[in-house]
């Protein structure tokens, strides 16, 4: 009788410590993803943090409010029957809202978002608005490549001198400057501009 119990113990026995050890190592798994969740949240958090920091410390645009830098560019397309290579001066376009492009044919942004300029450009071109493309740290074989594969019909070329995109604080491509009928320095739109975005700039021009 004490065999056939002792028997009995030890198989109710070895079943809880099978059952306590499968417990264990549930929680043991349970509590690693925890802290790994944990460690993956609290980096994404500092990270967003940092982003935030560096945004809020970059110094505002310096020409705001002020009359644009006056520029010439050497157009590497054809705007209508204007043939390419005509120099083309922001002064003549005095009285025109004007939206600023500076790109690059070797910028995949510039590349996603040049079918919204353009879009724009034959939206808002018969209300006045005028459209500049300049070409940033780029080459004519390239950039006349570029303009033809997206199509572009606004002026879009190299400035005649590097200090042109000195004068507007450009650090890379694409930035959009936007300036106003009386040559001033509207706002700067840093990165690839959403259309949304655009259009309400240029509608904001236009009633200026």
């Amino acid at each position: 009788m004490r065999m056939d119990r002792t028997d009995g113990m030890d198989d109710r026995t070895g079943a809880g410590i099978v059952a306590t050890g499968l417990s264990r190592r549930g929680m043991a798994t349970l509590a690693i993803t925890a802290v790994l969740c944990a460690a993956l949240i609290a980096l994404l958090a500092v990270r967003l943090s940092t982003a935030g920091r560096v945004a809020s410390n970059l110094p505002p645009f310096p020409l705001i409010g002020h009359a644009a830098p006056a520029f010439s560019m050497t157009p590497w397309n054809a705007q209508g029957k204007a043939v390419a290579g005509r120099s083309v001066t922001l002064d003549s376009f005095r009285g025109h809202p004007v939206v600023l492009n500076f790109w690059g044919s070797w910028c995949a942004e510039c590349a996603e978002e040049q079918p919204v300029l353009q879009a724009a450009w034959q939206k808002y071109q018969a209300q006045g608005v005028q459209f500049v493309g300049v070409a940033f740290q780029d080459h004519q074989p390239q950039g006349a490549a570029y303009l033809k594969q997206y199509g572009v019909t606004y002026p879009a070329g190299p400035a005649a001198t590097e200090r042109t995109a000195i004068d507007y604080s450009v650090t890379g491509a694409p930035e959009t400057v936007f300036i106003a009928r009386d040559g001033h320095v509207v706002s700067k739109y840093i990165g690839p501009i959403p259309d949304g975005t655009l259009d309400s700039t240029i509608q904001s021009l236009l009633k200026q």
